[in-house]
Parts: C-alpha cells; sequence; structure tokens
C-alpha cells in the first residue's frame, strides 16, 4: 500500500504542474494493488496532458525519489512554501508534513509511506 500511497502525492503533483493550480484533489484510494485518484479539473485531460503527467510521475519512480515526513505545528506547517492539502480536510495540530524527493511534492498526510 505504502508505495501507492506515496504516488498519489507525485499523481497529484504532476497534474497541478501539467494542468494548473486549478487542479484540486477531490479524493483517493490506495490498496496493494492500485490507486485511484480522484480530481477536479475544467475540462477532460487532452492525451499529450496525460502523456505529460505520465512522464513526471514515471521520473519520480526512476529517480527513486526519497519519502520523508516531518511532525510539526499546523501554524508552521502552513508556512511551508508550495504545501498542499486537500480541500475541506481538517488536520491535527501538530501536523505530519510528507515530502517527495526534495521538490517534487509536499503535503499534509497522515497515511502510509
Amino acid at each position: 500500500v505504502a508505495p501507492n500511497h506515496s504516488m498519489t502525492h507525485v499523481l497529484n503533483a504532476a497534474l497541478r504542474e501539467v494542468l494548473g493550480d486549478g487542479v484540486e484533489q477531490r479524493g483517493s484510494l490506495c490498496n496493494d494493488e492500485k490507486l485511484r485518484f480522484d480530481f477536479s479539473n475544467k475540462k477532460a485531460m487532452t492525451a499529450k496532458q496525460l502523456r505529460a503527467t505520465e512522464e513526471i510521475v514515471a521520473k519520480s519512480i526512476t529517480n527513486a525519489e526519497p519519502v520523508t515526513s516531518k511532525v510539526m505545528p499546523l501554524a508552521e506547517a502552513q508556512e511551508i512554501d508550495g504545501v498542499r492539502a486537500v480541500f475541506g480536510e481538517v488536520y491535527p495540530d501538530p501536523v505530519r508534513v510528507v515530502s517527495v524527493g526534495t521538490d517534487t511534492s509536499v503535503e499534509f498526510c497522515g497515511g502510509t509511506h
């Protein structure tokens, strides 16, 4: 489950890079066989956008980017440049911040990595 969950963070970052800041995660499902990632976007992805997203995710996998986490006060975590959180989610204080690579993804998360 952990690798698939970590890849939801990478996919979220890739979608935002390709489609822009209007993309919001709406949910996900991770198990030992697959991940499902629900997101909002104004229109369907083009084949070019899909390929670009796949390439970003594949690069993260190929580079074996490290996954790290740190628990910190919520107010401090909210000040991290580029940090992402799921819309509508309530996070504890302190909160765990999970990073993939040096600049691929930084998100609040309580999941398995």
